[in-house]
C-alpha cells in the first residue's frame, strides 16, 4: 500500500511538473504581441474603466477611447486581441473584471464572429500568455480544443507555434522583465506611423487600399443560407451572464466595414441579420453600424488601408459617432431612425457601384466577355470595353451600354491590355478593371 501511495505521489509530481513546463512554455516560448501585452498591462494598472470596449483588431484600430471619453464622460478603454472570438472574449473580459468594474461592457462583433466555431490559433497564441489565472487558461484551452479536436496542438502551443529565433525569446522576456524600456524603443521605431494609448493603436500615413480592392474584389455566389452557429450563441449567452454577474450592462455593436466588402462577400450581411434576430430574442441591445445612415455616420470607404482597418482619421470620425450612439443608449433615446432596418434597405440606399470586372469565355466562334459589378439594388450599370496600348492610347471596342456581354474575334484583342470601364447608367464617375489581352 505504501509503495502504491509513493507511485501515485510520484505520478502527481510528474504531472505537476509537466503542467509547470507547459505553463512556462506557453508564457515564454510563444511569439508575443507587444501591443496586446501593453494593453493588458495598462488595463491591470487601472481601476477606473467605466466603458470597456471588447473585441478584435477592429476595436484596437477603430475606437479611440480619448474621443469616446471626451464625448461621453465615461473613462473608456480598448480591451482587444486580434481576431478575438466569443470563446476568447470570455477569459479576456474576466481578466478585465479582476481590476475594473465598468458600468458598460461593449462587445464589438463582425460577420466573422458568427461564421466559424474555431478560434484562430494566432489569437490563442496571443491571448493565452496574458491570462493570469491558471483556471482561466485551462478553461480557455478546453474551449478552443473542443472546437476542432486538436487537443495536443492547443495545449502544447509553444511546440506548434514557437519562437522563430533568439530575437523572439529576448522580446518575450523583456516584455515581462522590462516592459517600459521595450515599449519606449518600439515607439521610437514607429516614428509617428503608429500611436498607442488606452488600448487604441492609431495608424497614420497609411496608403488607401481602395484602388487595389476595386481591381481585385469580385462577387462570389454560393446559395448558402447563413445563420450563426449554435456554439456561438452559447458563448454569447455565457458572455451575457458574465457581464450580469459583474454588474456591467452588455451592449453589442457591429462596426461598419467597407461597402465593397459587404456587397461582395457571401454571408457578410446575412450573418449580421441573423445575429440581430438572436440578440433581439436574447434581450441583448445590438446596434449594427454597418446599416448606419450617412447623416449619422458618413461612408468611410476611402479611409481604409487594408480590407478591415482604417487610418486614424477614419477612426476619429467613427469614434465620434459611436460616442453619440452610447450617449443616446444611456439616455434611452429611440435611435431606430439612425439605421436602415435590414440588408435590403441598406443595399437599396446604395446609389453607386463599388467595383467592376469581367469574365472571358473562348470558343471556336471567338471571345465572349461578360461584365459585372458590385452595386446597390436599384443601380443600373453600364459598361465600355477598350483595348489599351503600350503608349497609353486606347482603342474603343464598344461604347457604354447596359448590356454586359460583348463578343468579338480573338484577333481583335491581340496586342494590348483589355480594360472595362463601368459606371452608373448615365453617370460620369468611372471605375475600371483590366487584364492583359490574350
Amino acid at each position: 500500500m505504501k509503495r502504491l501511495i509513493t507511485k501515485i505521489a510520484l505520478l502527481a509530481i510528474f504531472l505537476a511538473g509537466i503542467y509547470v513546463l507547459v505553463f512556462l512554455g506557453n508564457t515564454f516560448l510563444v511569439q508575443t504581441d507587444a501591443v496586446a501585452y501593453r494593453t493588458m498591462k495598462d488595463m491591470r494598472e487601472r481601476s477606473d474603466i467605466e466603458l470597456a470596449l471588447v473585441g478584435s483588431s477592429i476595436v484596437q484600430r477603430h475606437l479611440n477611447p480619448e474621443i469616446i471619453t471626451g464625448e461621453t464622460g465615461l473613462q473608456a478603454f480598448d480591451v482587444t486581441i486580434t481576431n478575438l472570438s466569443p470563446a476568447g472574449a470570455i477569459p479576456l473580459t474576466r481578466e478585465l473584471y479582476r481590476t475594473n468594474s465598468p458600468k458598460y461592457t461593449v462587445l464589438v462583433v463582425e460577420s466573422y464572429t458568427f461564421n466559424t466555431v474555431k478560434e484562430d490559433i494566432q489569437t490563442q497564441m496571443k491571448l493565452l500568455p496574458l491570462l493570469s489565472s491558471p483556471i482561466d487558461r485551462a478553461r480557455y484551452i478546453a474551449d478552443v480544443a473542443a472546437m476542432d479536436g486538436k487537443y495536443a496542438e492547443r495545449i502544447l502551443l509553444f511546440n506548434t507555434f514557437g519562437l522563430s529565433g533568439m530575437d523572439d525569446l529576448t522580446k518575450a522576456v523583456r516584455l515581462r522583465l522590462d516592459p517600459e524600456a521595450y515599449f519606449a524603443e518600439l515607439e521610437a521605431e514607429w516614428n509617428g506611423d503608429y500611436e498607442y494609448k488606452d488600448g487604441f493603436l492609431r495608424h497614420n500615413r497609411m496608403a488607401s487600399i481602395e484602388r487595389e480592392l476595386r481591381e481585385t474584389f469580385i462577387r462570389e455566389e454560393t446559395g448558402y443560407y447563413y445563420e450563426i452557429f449554435d456554439y456561438t450563441k452559447e458563448k454569447l449567452l455565457e458572455y451575457k451572464a458574465l457581464c450580469e454577474a459583474n454588474g456591467s450592462e452588455l451592449i453589442v455593436v457591429a462596426l461598419p466595414a467597407l461597402t465593397i466588402h459587404a456587397l461582395a462577400e457571401p454571408g457578410f450581411l446575412p450573418y449580421l441579420d441573423s445575429a440581430a434576430r438572436f440578440f433581439a430574442e436574447s434581450g441583448i441591445p445590438f446596434y449594427n453600424l454597418m446599416y448606419a445612415k450617412e447623416d449619422f455616420l458618413p461612408r468611410l470607404d476611402h479611409l481604409y488601408y487594408d480590407l478591415y482597418h482604417m487610418v486614424g482619421e477614419g477612426a476619429d470620425i467613427l469614434s465620434t459617432s459611436f460616442a453619440r450612439l452610447i450617449n443616446a443608449h444611456i439616455a434611452g433615446e429611440d435611435v431606430s431612425g439612425w439605421f436602415y432596418t435590414n440588408s435590403w434597405q441598406y443595399q437599396n440606399a446604395i446609389d453607386f457601384i463599388t467595383n467592376v470586372w469581367f469574365t472571358r469565355e473562348d470558343s471556336d466562334d471567338g471571345v465572349t466577355l461578360t461584365a459585372d459589378c458590385n452595386r446597390g439594388l436599384n443601380v443600373v450599370p453600364e459598361y465600355r470595353y477598350v483595348l489599351r496600348h503600350d503608349d497609353g492610347s486606347e482603342t474603343e471596342l464598344r461604347p457604354y451600354d447596359a448590356d454586359p456581354v460583348f463578343a468579338c474575334s480573338a484577333s481583335v484583342l491581340a496586342g494590348g491590355t483589355l480594360r472595362i470601364y463601368g459606371r452608373v447608367q448615365g453617370g460620369s464617375d468611372e471605375l475600371w478593371y483590366e487584364i492583359p489581352a490574350q
